[in-house]
């Protein structure tokens, strides 16, 4: 990967890593979260926990976003691979993406989804 990489060309490659068929790159989203340990909760026993979910748009630049933009002190980013149809099920629900499932409990998603590109 590299800073000219697309968030699309990385979901197949790393579909492809994974052992999956990379021509179903277009069921899932690369999401950028932001977290922090223990999702900043005393009830927490560690371990990284995100809060907010926005989905990357396909053709922006992942690695130019986590350069560009840093969060704030006392949290962090990374970038997760789900599938399109959980991200719209919760969109459909009016919820703020608050879902479980195979991936886990689901950070806050921010409005706009991020479908649109970087605004």
């Amino acid at each position: 990967a590299t800073p000219r990489s697309s968030a699309r060309q990385l979901v197949r490659e790393a579909l492809e890593r994974y052992g999956l068929n990379p021509d179903d790159f277009g069921q899932f989203a690369l999401c950028d979260v932001v977290g922090r340990p223990g999702g900043g909760t005393a009830t927490s026993a560690g371990g990284w926990q995100g809060e907010h979910l926005r989905e990357v748009g396909d053709w922006e630049r992942p690695l130019v976003l986590q350069e560009l933009w840093k969060p704030k002190a006392g949290w962090s980013r990374r970038f997760e691979i789900r599938r399109r149809q959980e991200l719209d099920r919760a969109g459909d629900t009016g919820d703020d993406g608050d879902t479980a499932g195979e991936w886990g409990p689901s950070p806050q998603r921010c409005p706009g989804g991020g479908r649109e590109g970087v605004g």
